[in-house]
């Protein structure tokens, strides 16, 4: 559980939370069995034992456990345990990590489904009465007793004969282990396999020819994914062992551990299998079994068996293939780095590959199907020159000797940063000039560069625990950008990430439902919740927000240190803290501390509003939680944060501002002054540049004062700050913190506006209006009113754009909103440009063309529909994904439940976009019940089955209600949550929704009026 918002924060006991920016302190419960009253406790389970003189095969389950113990005792004549005392021992001592109650018997035969007999020595301690079985914990850690260091792995899948449902995959595993605590018994994750053979357990050195441990039984605790591998004698600290385990387990299109994907190959005129990987988080379990936590790193020697006619890859490079004697061939790679397990990753597939060296001499590849080979040389040009860059920019060389990159037809995330083999959708990989469209191509670049970012955040330094994998995926988010900036400097992405990234993420840290960036998790699913917005997008802002006040130098110095100091290990975000603040002090940054300031942004949920007022020479800062919603904005108490305020004027006009120019604002400081200010009537705008996360208010002359320079001059303003005031004054006025009139006369000017970032930003405030307004009377005069805004534009878009990135962004936002807002030309346009594509094949300018079939599909029929799904099905990979969102558009309802009814069957839309297609129907305002009823009706069988990954789930929830915003609308989610949803899955979205249901509520409720007669006042419109 994570701590409510409504209690006091302090920051001064933060140290003695656990997992708080260190290791947790060693475990010391259910790790040895002592001879005391646990000891007594056993020797009664063996007097009930021996005198049924029966096996015992006992399945539990309760608490979400599930636990399977098997032996077999021989007769006895004690009896001194109470009725169904056995099984709730049984019980408590798997879940505890005590799995020795099936080695209890002397001289028994223990047996389970692949074990054989074994020895177990017989405890001597009298016990005169039954005691109470130990109290089962909850922690779903593994025993701290044993540490791998080494793991030979071998799989080989049955993928060769045409019958998908038939695939399946077997393998070896022999985990190298150091022996930490003494113990009799071995506890590893394992998903789905089933052990084939009886596990063995060696002495790795074993000079004195002493007898091996023996393997006496196992069990499996299916709730926590534990496989336990019971013992007949207590392992020695210090010593090192091996774990030998044979198993098999299906090879299904699941998406994750090791799964299957297909592609059709016209050339082959037959559908081609492949075998790949997705371990991150908690899935290396369900390929080899392991110790799957992030801390828990080894060495990895794979070898991975395969017919001829394909080939493999892994993290490392093919060190032989050798010919076995069934006709295989056994590929042996080079043994890794140390690394975590989910990170190990491997691909059987018939790819081609295009490859280059770095400046480094590293081997630099891209792999894809072959048909989309000529694809690939936007990602081999531009990956080897960021992949120098981050090598230059860290002072660190990449690790390992080579780096492949593969584009999967199926692949339920956007890409992988598994070392030496990074894996991707096939749509983020590979750019095709006049087919993919400008935010593709931004999108594949800043991908790219995330998984390589991540060669360093995340596999040279990995996090002790996930509550820290923001370390990983914030990181990785801002450098992206950083990656991008350094080697397509004419993209300007270090501007573009404001809008991309802070201000999204502004949005959903603006509810009291949202967390903060480190938190607790302990369960997969809680730590698959972890994979979110605020990881990645928070996260980076508020990196990007360090990386401004410490000086990029000094940022960049310290991110070195602390790489180089911790290469290798694992850290927790203290680590970074301490590097970075020793960093300062050597360059003389002063004024902050690191850790201080840092803890009030990652530790607490949502962010501040500093409120800026002007008193002769001076400004008053003061600053304040934010909420969403006029009645939450007062419940600041506990919140508040260490504030790096910058400032212009507009005398000065300074926007290329430095740490230097920082005035702090301090978390315990209930007003700071800055002194100076020219006392006139001119505006006054903070946060330049918005390197800070946090939003600005100003009283209502200043704001007046900002809406006039907007009309007179706009460029005036540096082009990120006219973003940023537009988002500002929206989510203020949402708040009841200004008038909802400052944020509609901010959007005024916009018809001079010709710059794409306050476009983007007009945009999303635009949007929220278009779902409050839909089908309401004002609707109309909104729809006059943008076009207004846009009127005038071109809607001429060409199909090879060597314009700067940005202006080719406007035009395809500009061109969108024409359509969606019905302007007659930008319709004929598009059906003109659909029909001429479908039937002679003639080219539509990429940047348009989701307009385009969007616009096709909503005005036309089954014939445009069917066409868009073949190219869905068929067409090329630039091509799909518009296509699948085009395809919610229509407005026949019966080619929208046809539409609804294919998502959920894989045959028809592959798992991977079963979460877009939803989304495509629910963003549709026609189609939007049909897709709501859908979800009441599917609901469950999407969670059970695992149809649709939970954090997808989330942004199903999230995009189905963020319009809604009346009585019977939460209802109905509420009814969702409760009476339909299974209780016994996690999901974080209800509450968000709900949260933001209130939100639109009290937005309707308090600014529907006003809106509609503003409209009808600023469009010239009466009814």
């Amino acid at each position: 559980m994570f701590t409510s918002s409504t209690e006091r924060f302090d920051f001064s006991n933060m140290d003695d939370y656990p997992g708080e920016g260190k290791r947790p302190p060693p475990r010391t419960d259910g790790s040895v069995c002592h001879i005391s009253i646990a000891a007594g406790f056993i020797l009664t389970l063996l007097s009930l034992a021996i005198a049924v003189g029966v096996g015992i095969i006992v399945n539990f389950a309760g608490n979400n456990k599930n636990v399977t113990c098997s032996c077999l005792c021989e007769p006895s004549p004690q009896t001194t345990n109470a009725p169904g005392y056995i099984p709730s021992a049984c019980k408590a001592l798997a879940l505890e990590g005590n799995q020795e109650i099936c080695g209890l018997c002397p001289d028994s035969t223990v047996t389970s489904t692949h074990s054989t007999t074994s020895a177990a020595p017989t405890d001597t301690t009298e016990v005169t009465k039954p005691t109470e079985p130990p109290i089962i914990t909850d922690d779903i850690r593994l025993p701290d007793n044993m540490k791998p260091y080494h793991y030979d792995i071998t799989i080989r899948p049955e993928l060769y004969n045409d019958k998908p449902e038939t695939f399946t995959f077997s393998g070896r595993v022999d985990i190298f282990m150091n022996c930490i605590k003494a113990t009799k018994n071995i506890t590893v994750h394992s998903g789905s396999q089933v052990i084939t053979q009886t596990p063995s357990v060696r002495l790795v050195n074993n000079t004195g020819g002493r007898a091996d441990p023996g393997v006496i039984g196992t069990a499996r605790d299916d709730a926590r994914q534990f496989l336990i591998i019971m013992l007949d004698t207590y392992l020695t600290i210090g010593e090192q062992y091996s774990l030998t385990l044979h198993f098999t387990a299906n090879l299904t299109d699941n998406l994750i551990g090791l799964y299957l994907s297909s592609y059709y190959s016209e050339e082959a005129n037959a559908t081609k299998y492949l075998a790949v990987t997705q371990l991150q988080h908690t899935y290396a379990r369900f390929t080899f079994p392991c110790f799957d936590e992030p801390a828990l790193k080894a060495k990895f020697a794979i070898t991975l068996e395969r017919e001829p006619q394909i080939f493999t890859l892994s993290n490392m490079p093919l060190l032989r293939s050798d010919n076995l004697t069934d006709g295989y061939i056994a590929d042996v790679y080079d043994t890794t780095v140390i690394m975590p397990t989910y990170l190990v990753a491997f691909a059987f597939c018939d790819f081609l590959n295009v490859t280059n060296k770095t400046s480094n001499n590293v081997e630099f590849s891209v792999f894809s199907r072959p048909e989309y080979i000529n694809q690939t040389t936007f990602a081999l040009e531009e990956g080897i020159k960021m992949l120098d860059a981050f090598e230059n920019y860290f002072n660190i060389s990449y690790t390992l000797p080579k780096l492949d990159n593969i584009a999967l037809p199926d692949f339920y995330y956007g890409a992988m940063e598994n070392w030496g083999l990074v894996t991707y959708r096939e749509a983020y990989l590979l750019y095709e000039p006049g087919m993919t469209t400008t935010s593709y191509l931004i999108f594949i670049a800043e991908i790219i560069a995330h998984e390589l970012a991540h060669m360093w955040f995340g596999n040279i330094v990995s996090p002790v625990w996930w509550d820290d994998i923001w370390l990983n995926e914030g990181f990785a988010t801002f450098l992206s950008y950083l990656g991008v900036e350094m080697v397509l400097p004419e993209w300007k992405m270090m501007d573009l990430i404001t809008t991309d990234v802070i201000q999204r993420v502004m949005d959903v840290d603006s509810y009291e439902s949202t967390v903060p960036i480190y938190r607790m998790a302990y369960t997969p699913r809680q730590i698959g919740d972890l994979f979110d917005s605020i990881t990645y997008s928070k996260g980076a802002s508020v990196i990007r927000m360090m990386w401004f006040f410490l000086g990029e130098e000094t940022f960049r110095r310290g991110l070195e240190g602390y790489l180089k100091e911790q290469m290798f290990g694992n850290v927790a975000h203290d680590d970074l803290w301490v590097a970075l603040q020793k960093q300062a002090q050597l360059d003389g940054r002063t004024g902050f501390d690191v850790k201080t300031v840092m803890d009030t942004w990652i530790k607490q949920k949502n962010f501040p509003v500093v409120n800026v007022t002007r008193h002769g020479n001076q400004l008053k800062l003061t600053q304040q939680r934010f909420l969403l919603g006029a009645t939450n904005t007062t419940d600041s108490e506990g919140y508040s944060w260490e504030i790096p305020f910058t400032y212009t004027t507009q005398q000065k006009l300074d926007f290329n501002q430095t740490t230097s120019d920082i005035t702090w604002i301090r978390k315990d400081s209930s007003e700071t002054t800055i002194d100076s200010v020219t006392p006139d009537q001119g505006w006054v705008i903070g946060n330049i540049r918005q390197y800070g996360y946090y939003r600005v208010n100003y009283d209502t002359e200043n704001w007046q004062a900002i809406v006039r320079q907007l009309m007179n001059d706009h460029t005036k303003i540096h082009v990120i700050n006219r973003g940023v005031l537009i988002s500002d004054s929206w989510a203020l006025a949402k708040a009841g913190l200004i008038s909802m009139e400052i944020a509609w006369d901010m959007l005024i000017y916009l018809r001079n506006e010709t710059e794409y970032m306050p476009w983007d930003n007009a945009d999303r405030e635009l949007d929220y209006i278009d779902m409050m307004l839909t089908g309401r009377a004002a609707y109309g005069d909104f729809e006059r009113f943008v076009v207004t805004q846009i009127e005038g534009r071109s809607l001429n878009v060409p199909i090879y754009d060597d314009r700067p990135v940005q202006q080719r962004s406007l035009s395809r936002l500009i061109f969108s909103l024409a359509c969606k807002h019905h302007v007659p030309e930008c319709i004929e346009r598009s059906l003109e440009m659909f029909d001429a594509w479908r039937t002679n094949g003639t080219l539509i300018p990429p940047d348009i063309k989701g307009t385009v079939m969007c616009t096709a599909v909503r005005e036309g029929g089954e014939t445009e529909w069917d066409y868009l799904y073949s190219r869905y099905l068929n067409g090329p990979v630039s091509e799909t994904g518009l296509a699948l969102a085009a395809l919610g558009c229509s407005s026949r309802p019966w080619i929208i439940n046809r539409y609804l009814e294919y998502s959920l069957q894989s045959d028809k839309i592959r798992k991977q976009d079963t979460r877009n297609a939803i989304l495509s129907v629910l963003r549709n305002p026609v189609a939007f019940y049909m897709g709501w009823k859908f979800l009441m009706m599917n609901w469950r069988q999407m969670t059970l089955d695992n149809a649709v990954d939970g954090n997808h789930l989330n942004d199903i929830i999230r995009v189905a209600t963020q319009g809604m915003y009346t009585d019977f609308e939460l209802s109905q989610v509420m009814h969702l949550k409760n009476n339909i949803h299974p209780q016994e899955v996690e999901l974080s979205g209800f509450d968000r929704a709900i949260d933001r249901i209130m939100v639109n509520m009290e937005w309707e409720e308090q600014n529907y009026p006003f809106v509609e007669e503003w409209l009808k006042t600023n469009v010239g419109h009466t009814a």
